[in-house]
C-alpha cells in the first residue's frame, strides 16, 4: 500500500483521532454524548491533572513545580499528546507555552470536535519568529490555505500567552492579549460550531517517512541525534461558554443548532464564563458558589461588574456578539475593558511581536511517565490530527 493510499485512509478515519469518541456524528446517529466542562478552571501542571490523559502513550510527559508540564520527543516515533476529558461548546482557552526546538519538530495546542471541527495553534521548532493559527471545518482537508503566520519573539525561549476565543459568531486568536486574527462565522470554508475537546502535544513533522509537503511545511527533515525536543506548558486557563452535563448531536448536520446541552443551554453561560476567565487569568480562584453568585448578578446587559469573596473586582464591557461583514478576516468583534486589560482592541492581521519574559522557579517533586510507539506516517501536515492517525496506520504495513 502506498503512502498516498495510507494518507487518504487516514483522512477518512480522522474521527478516530479522538480517543474520547470513535463515532463521527456526521455519518452516524446515536453517538455517545460528550462530557461538558460547563465551568472554568486554571491548571499549572505542577502535578498530573485529572482533567487530561496521555492519548498516545508515546514519548515522555513530566510534571514538576519547577518546569510544570514537559512533553518530550526523545526518539523517532515519539509523539506525546495530552487530551482533555471534557468538551467545550464555544469557549476561551489560553496557554502559557514554550515551543520545542528542533528542525521539523511541531508543537501543537488545539481544539477538535468529534465531527472534526478544529482550531489550532502550531509552532515549528526551526522557526524562531512565528507561530501559526489554523482552523478546519468538518474534517475538510481538500485545501491547506487556512493557516496564517503571526510574528512572535523567540517562542522556543520566551514564555508567551496564546489564546483562542471561540464564540458563536467569530473566533479570535490572541498573543499576549493582543488580537492577531479573527475568523468570522461567514467563512466560505465553514466555521467550527460543534463541541470540542482540547489537545496538546509535540511530534516530528520532519520525519523522513512523511510526505514531502509535510516535511517542507515543518521546516525540513528532523535530525533525531539532536533529541530530546521538549515543549513546556506553564499554565492553561479554560472557560466553557455553554452549560449542562453533556453535549450531544441531534442529527448529522454538525450545526450548532442541532447540539443538545443536557440540563443546560448552548452559549448559556457566556457572560459568566468571561468573568470567570478574567479572574482566573489574574490568579484568583472560583468555585461553584462563585459561579452561582456571578450568574445571579449578571443581567442581560453586556456590561457588568462583580465583586467576589476573594475581594477581586473585574469590570468587563463587551460589544454585542454579532458579525457585520462577510469577509473571513475582520476586526475584533469583542473587546474587553477590564482592570487587568487582558485583551485590547483589534490589530487585524498586522505583524505582532513581544519581548514579554518571565520566570517562575521553585523546587519540588516531579512526576514522570513515558512509553513509546513505533509507527508513523504523514501527509501534508498542517492538520495535526492526521499525524496521530498515521502512527497507528503505518504499523500495519
Amino acid at each position: 500500500m502506498t503512502i498516498r493510499t495510507i494518507a487518504l485512509l487516514g483522512i477518512s478515519l480522522l474521527g478516530t483521532a479522538s480517543a474520547a469518541s470513535s463515532c463521527n456524528p456526521l455519518s452516524a446517529t446515536g453517538c455517545a454524548a460528550d462530557t461538558a466542562l460547563a465551568t472554568s478552571f486554571a491548571e499549572d501542571f505542577t502535578q498530573e491533572s485529572s482533567r487530561f490523559y496521555n492519548e498516545t502513550d508515546s514519548g515522555s510527559i513530566t510534571y514538576s513545580t519547577e518546569s510544570h508540564l514537559g512533553m518530550t520527543l526523545a526518539e523517532r516515533y515519539d509523539a506525546p499528546t495530552l487530551i482533555s476529558d471534557f468538551y467545550l461548546m464555544y469557549g476561551r482557552v489560553e496557554v502559557e507555552l514554550l515551543a520545542a526546538n528542533g528542525t521539523g519538530i511541531v508543537s501543537s495546542f488545539f481544539l477538535q470536535s468529534d465531527d472534526l471541527d478544529e482550531l489550532d495553534w502550531e509552532w515549528l521548532g526551526g522557526d524562531t519568529t512565528q507561530v501559526q493559527s489554523n482552523y478546519f471545518s468538518k474534517g475538510n482537508t481538500t485545501t491547506y490555505d487556512r493557516g496564517e503566520y503571526h510574528t512572535v519573539t523567540s517562542p522556543q525561549q520566551t514564555w508567551h500567552n496564546y489564546t483562542i476565543d471561540w464564540s458563536m459568531n467569530a473566533t479570535t486568536w490572541y498573543i499576549d492579549g493582543v488580537a492577531v486574527r479573527t475568523l468570522a462565522n461567514s467563512s466560505s470554508q465553514g466555521y467550527p460550531q460543534s463541541p470540542m475537546l482540547l489537545r496538546m502535544g509535540v511530534w516530528a513533522g520532519g520525519d523522513s517517512s512523511n510526505a514531502a509537503g509535510t516535511i517542507e511545511w515543518a521546516g525540513g527533515e528532523t535530525d533525531y541525534t539532536q533529541a530530546p525536543f521538549t515543549m513546556y506548558v506553564r499554565r492553561i486557563v479554560v472557560a466553557d461558554y455553554s452549560s449542562g452535563d453533556s453535549y450531544s448531536y441531534g442529527d448529522t448536520s454538525g450545526d450548532w443548532e442541532s447540539i443538545d446541552a443536557e440540563n443546560g443551554s448552548v452559549y448559556g453561560r457566556y457572560s459568566e464564563a468571561v468573568e470567570e476567565f478574567d479572574l482566573l487569568v489574574e490568579g484568583s480562584t472560583i468555585s461553584n458558589s462563585t459561579s452561582t453568585s456571578i450568574s445571579a448578578a449578571i443581567s442581560s446587559s453586556t456590561s457588568y461588574a462583580t465583586t467576589l469573596g476573594n475581594s477581586t473586582t473585574t469590570t468587563a464591557q463587551r460589544s454585542s456578539d454579532t458579525v457585520a461583514t462577510e469577509t473571513e478576516s475582520t476586526t475584533i468583534l469583542e473587546s474587553s475593558s477590564a482592570t487587568n486589560t487582558r485583551f485590547t482592541t483589534a490589530v487585524s492581521s498586522s505583524a505582532y511581536s513581544s519581548t514579554r519574559t518571565s520566570t517562575r522557579a521553585s523546587s519540588g517533586n516531579s512526576t514522570t511517565y513515558s512509553a513509546s510507539t513505533n509507527s508513523n506516517d504523514g501527509t501534508h501536515a498542517i492538520n495535526p490530527s492526521i499525524f496521530f492517525i498515521f502512527m497507528s496506520l503505518a504499523s500495519l504495513f
